[in-house]
C-alpha cells in the first residue's frame, strides 16, 4: 500500500460551502447525499448558548449603564450580526475558526475507491477525539465530504475561554488553548501537532501507511491551488525522467578502442566501432539538447515558484480588498441600520397612535357590551314584574273563590275568610263527634274509614241478634231493611263519587272552581276511590247509567251557577 500524507491547516470558514448552501465546480452533486454531516447548529444558536449568561451576568454587576452591553454578544464583538463567513474583530478574534483535515490526495484516496470509506471512517472518529478532547473548542459544524476529489473533513469551531473580571466567557483563542495546556508563542503549532500526531495514529490503526510530514513554506495555498500546483510539478518530472534515463545512459556506456580481446573488454569490429562512434556522438548531441531541455524545465519550475509567490502576494491583496470591502460593507449596514432606527422610531410611534385607537375601540367595546347586557337585564326584569303582576292577578282570583266557597261576598271586606273557615271545621268536627256518639267507637276507633266503621256496626247488629232467632229474625228483617237503606246510600255514595270526578278531571266544569276547591275535590275523590278499592265493589256498579243522570243533574247545576253568577255580577 502506498503511503499516504496527512493534511491538518487552517480553513477559509465558509458555512454555506461546508453546508452545501451552493455548489463549487469541483463538487459532483450527485455523491453530495454521501457527504457525513456529523454536528450542525446555527452560529447564532451557538454564540446564544456560550455567551449569554455570561452577558448577563456582566450587566448585573454594572452600576452604570454605560458600561452595559445592551446588544447581544455577537454584535457586541464584531459590530455585524451573525453571517456564515469569518468576520475578525477588533481584538484580532474571528467569529468562528475552521480546520480542514485530510488523508492521501485523489490519486490514492479518490472519492469511490476502498481507501476513499476507510478514510471516511479515519475522519468520523477523528472528529470525535476532537470534540471530546478540546473542550474550549466549542464545534457547532462539522461534515465530511465525499462529493469531491478526495474525502476531507471540515470542523468549525468557537475557542472558549473563562476571565476573572469581565465578561467571565469570551471569544479568545490564546485564552482557550492555555487552558487545555498549550502555552507560549507557538501554542497553536504545538497543539496542532499534537492533533496530526492523533490522526496519524488514528490512521494508522485503520491500516493506512502515513508518510512523513513535509516541511511547509510558511505559506497555506487553498485546495484548488496546491491541486493545480502538484499536477504542475508531477507533470514536469515525468517529462524529465525519460531525459534523465538517457543522460545517465550516456555517461555509463563505454568503447574500446583496441581491436583485440582484453580481460574485461569486448573486442568489436571496425564497422560495429565505427557505429559506436556515431551512437557516443548523436548521444552527445541528445545530451547537449537534453542539457537544453532541462535549463528550460528548470526555468519553468523556478517560474512556478514565482507563481507561487505571486499567488501569495495576491492572496494577501486579495484579503485587503477584502477588509475594505467588508468596512465598506460595514459603513453601509450601520447607514442601513441608523435608517431602519429612524424608520423603527416611526413605526414606534405609529404603533403607539394605534394603541392608543385599538384601546380607546376596545373601552367601548366593552361599554357597548356592558350598555347590552343593561338593556338585556332591563327587558328580563320587566318579564318578571309582569309574570309578578300575572300571580298577583291570579292570587287575588283565587282569594276570590275561597271567599265564595265559605259564603263571603266577594266585596266584604269585613268578614274574615280564616274565622270563616276554622268556623267551618269546627262544624265538621261537631258533626263528626255526633256520628261516633251515634256508632258508640272507642276513641282507637276513630282514625278508621266510613265502610270499616259501618261494618263495626253490623257486626255489632248481628250479635244482638243471635241471642234468640226472634231476634235473629227480627234482626234480619232490620238488616235487609239496612242493607236496601245501605244499598241506596252507597248507590247515592256512588253518584257523588263520580260526580266529584266528573267535576274535578272534566275541563267544562271545572272552569269555575277555585284552587281550594280544585283541592278539596281531589281529596274526596281519591278518597272515595280508596274506600270502595277496599271494598273490592267498586267494579260491580253500572257507572254508565249512573253517568247519564250525573251529567243530566251537572248540566242543570252548571245553568244555576251560571245563572247566580250572573246575578251576584
Amino acid at each position: 500500500m502506498k503511503e499516504k500524507r496527512i493534511s491538518h491547516v487552517v480553513g477559509k470558514g465558509s458555512l454555506t460551502h461546508n453546508n452545501r448552501c451552493f455548489f463549487a465546480k469541483n463538487v459532483d452533486t450527485s455523491r453530495t447525499s454521501q457527504n457525513v454531516e456529523i454536528v450542525r447548529i446555527p452560529l447564532a444558536k451557538a454564540y446564544d448558548d456560550l455567551f449569554s449568561k455570561s452577558v448577563e451576568r456582566y450587566n448585573d454587576k454594572q452600576t452604570r449603564k454605560c458600561r452595559r452591553i445592551d446588544t447581544d454578544y455577537f454584535f457586541h464583538l464584531f459590530n455585524h450580526k451573525v453571517c456564515d463567513y469569518t468576520l475578525v474583530a477588533n481584538n484580532k478574534q474571528k467569529s468562528f475558526y475552521e480546520d480542514l483535515v485530510q488523508v492521501g490526495d485523489m490519486h490514492d484516496t479518490g472519492c469511490g475507491t476502498p481507501d476513499a470509506e476507510i478514510a471516511k471512517q479515519c475522519l468520523i472518529e477523528y472528529t470525535e477525539h476532537y470534540i471530546k478532547n478540546n473542550p474550549n473548542f466549542y464545534v457547532f459544524n462539522a461534515v465530511i465530504h465525499m462529493d469531491e476529489a478526495t474525502p476531507h473533513l471540515h470542523i468549525n469551531y468557537i475557542p472558549v475561554g473563562h476571565y476573572s473580571k469581565g465578561l467571565d466567557t469570551r471569544n479568545a483563542m490564546a485564552k482557550a488553548l492555555e487552558e487545555m495546556g498549550y502555552t507560549g508563542v507557538n501554542a497553536a503549532t504545538k497543539w496542532r501537532e499534537h492533533e496530526r500526531a492523533v490522526f496519524t495514529e488514528i490512521c494508522k490503526s485503520h491500516g493506512l501507511e502515513i508518510a512523513a510530514p513535509q516541511k511547509s513554506r510558511g505559506y497555506n495555498f487553498t485546495v484548488d491551488e496546491y491541486k493545480d500546483i502538484q499536477e504542475e510539478k508531477k507533470r514536469l518530472t515525468e517529462e524529465l525522467q525519460p531525459l534523465r534515463e538517457m543522460e545517465l545512459a550516456a555517461d555509463e556506456s563505454k568503447v574500446i578502442g583496441k581491436k583485440q580481446l582484453l580481460s574485461h573488454n569486448i573486442t568489436v569490429s571496425p564497422d560495429e566501432f565505427e557505429q559506436l562512434e556515431m551512437q557516443k556522438k548523436a548521444v552527445a548531441v541528445q545530451t547537449l539538447d537534453n542539457q537544453n531541455k532541462l535549463k528550460g524545465f528548470a526555468d519553468r519550475e523556478k517560474a512556478l515558484d514565482e507563481r507561487e509567490t505571486e499567488i501569495a502576494v495576491k492572496e494577501e491583496e486579495s484579503l485587503l480588498r477584502q477588509s475594505e470591502r467588508s468596512r465598506e460593507l460595514d459603513m453601509r449596514e450601520n447607514d442601513i441600520i441608523r435608517s431602519e432606527k429612524r424608520v423603527n422610531e416611526n413605526l414606534s410611534y405609529a404603533e403607539k397612535k394605534i394603541s392608543d385607537a385599538e384601546s380607546k375601540m376596545k373601552t367601548a367595546e366593552q361599554m357597548y357590551v356592558k350598555q347590552r347586557q343593561l338593556n338585556q337585564w332591563y327587558a328580563e326584569s320587566q318579564r318578571e314584574i309582569r309574570q309578578i303582576k300575572k300571580e298577583l292577578d291570579e292570587k287575588r282570583y283565587e282569594l276570590i273563590n275561597i271567599r265564595r266557597a265559605v259564603d263571603i261576598p266577594p266585596y266584604d271586606k269585613n268578614s274574615d275568610p280564616i274565622e270563616k273557615i276554622n268556623k267551618l271545621k269546627d262544624e265538621n268536627y261537631t258533626m263528626f263527634r255526633i256520628i261516633d256518639n251515634e256508632l258508640q267507637l272507642p276513641f282507637s276507633q276513630m282514625k278508621k274509614t266510613p265502610s270499616e266503621m259501618l261494618s263495626m256496626l253490623i257486626d255489632k247488629f248481628k250479635s244482638r241478634i243471635s241471642e234468640t232467632e226472634k231476634e235473629i229474625s227480627e234482626s234480619r228483617s232490620i238488616i235487609d231493611r239496612l242493607t236496601d237503606q245501605l244499598a241506596y246510600i252507597k248507590q247515592s255514595f256512588v253518584k257523588v263519587v263520580l260526580a266529584v270526578n266528573t267535576l274535578v278531571y272534566s275541563k267544562q266544569h271545572n272552569k269555575g272552581l277555585t284552587g281550594i276547591s280544585k283541592a278539596l275535590a281531589a281529596c274526596i275523590s281519591l278518597f272515595t276511590d280508596k274506600v270502595f278499592k277496599n271494598l273490592g265493589e267498586y267494579d260491580t256498579i253500572n257507572k254508565c247509567a249512573i253517568d247519564d243522570e250525573i251529567r243530566e243533574n251537572m248540566h242543570l247545576f252548571t245553568e244555576k251557577t251560571s245563572e247566580r253568577n250572573n246575578y251576584e255580577r
